[in-house]
C-alpha cells in the first residue's frame, strides 16, 4: 500500500505506484486546479504503509 498526504488534510491511499500518481493527479485537479506535480515528485513524497 502507497500513501500520500496532502497538505490540505487529504490522504491518498493505492495499491501501488501507478493509481497513487492517478489518484494524486485527480485530487490535485478537483481540489487544488493549476497545481501540477510530476510524476516522481508525487512518488518522492509519497511512503509505504
Amino acid at each position: 500500500m502507497r500513501s500520500l498526504h496532502c497538505p490540505c488534510g487529504t490522504t491518498i491511499d493505492a495499491t501501488d505506484d501507478d493509481q497513487l500518481v492517478d489518484r494524486t493527479e485527480k485530487h490535485l485537479a478537483e481540489a487544488h486546479p493549476g497545481r501540477t506535480y510530476s510524476r516522481l515528485e508525487i512518488l518522492f513524497l509519497a511512503h509505504s504503509s
